[in-house]
């Protein structure tokens, strides 16, 4: 029997999580003295409500090395014959999640049967690879099998995704290379991607039509033909993505498709008004 553990950023729907029994280990969100579980305590709809109504600023941390123990602790428990544990995180460029699992690896008896991946993603490109990996274990993938679809998925993705600013992610210190368009913040409409695992500056347009113009002709030049999975990430911004959505769905060759909100911990890098498209070619 193999697990599969991964952390509240993966922002997966609690059916899939109940459905293949997948362990999910919250990152935190912070309004000051106040700290919430991302998914447990809080929800994408109260964060949007507490940003209205709070004049702090979102802070975020990564899961406890001991809360990471706990986690592995209960899975040898409650499954003795557990033969492995896929620990599968957000990238460790964006947060210190992997090293949290892998101090707690060290600690347990049973760390020679805990892989540690760093997925070099986040949010439903986490997400679509832990549910890929749960449907490889339920037809007998083995743990070399596993490892290895992990990182062919995140070498034939991409993500490309927008903000309404820049400020969170400044604020968040995740603007990497961006940061240089800083100074006309407010003159510009930023697509950014998600590259080997850190947040890089695509291109700079001037309205928020022509950035979701060019985040689906950049998804269609990826795609092309070839058949694709898609996942599509919204912030408060349903009905507009939705629309987006539609478009894609009309123009690829899809496979899977798949539409969830981000998790708190990445609205808190991201802010209101963000979405994004996550395309995985089959190959």
């Amino acid at each position: 029997m193999i697990k599969i553990v991964t952390d509240s950023t993966a922002a997966l729907p609690e059916e899939y999580v109940k459905r293949y029994d997948i362990t999910v280990v919250p990152l935190k969100v912070a309004f000051g003295d106040e700290v919430y579980r991302d998914g447990v305590d809080i929800t994408p709809e109260i964060f949007f409500k507490k940003v209205k109504e709070s004049s702090i600023f979102p802070k975020t941390s990564q899961p406890s090395v001991e809360e990471f123990y706990q986690a592995y602790e209960n899975i040898f428990e409650k499954y003795p014959d557990t033969e492995a544990i896929i620990s599968i995180h957000i990238s460790a460029k964006l947060s210190g999640t992997v090293g949290s699992a892998n101090a707690a690896r060290e600690l347990l008896p049973q760390k020679d049967k805990i892989f540690v991946i760093d997925s070099k993603l986040t949010e439903l490109a986490l997400g679509v690879v832990v549910l890929e990996l749960a449907k490889a274990v339920e037809k007998g993938a083995k743990v070399d099998d596993l490892i290895a679809l992990a990182e062919k998925m995140h070498l034939h993705s991409s993500i490309k995704f927008t903000v309404d600013t820049l400020e969170y992610l400044y604020r968040g210190g995740r603007i990497g290379a961006a940061q240089a368009w800083m100074g006309s913040i407010l003159q510009i409409k930023p697509i950014l991607e998600l590259k080997d695992g850190a947040i890089e500056p695509v291109e700079r347009v001037r309205t928020k039509q022509k950035v979701k113009s060019r985040i689906i002709e950049l998804t269609k030049e990826y795609a092309g033909s070839d058949p694709v999975k898609i996942a599509i990430a919204y912030s408060d911004n349903y009905e507009e993505v939705l629309e987006v959505a539609q478009e894609v769905k009309n123009s690829l060759n899809i496979t899977d498709f798949y539409m969830w909100p981000f998790s708190c911990t990445i609205l808190s890098h991201i802010g209101p008004g963000s979405w994004g498209i996550i395309v995985f070619k089959e190959v």
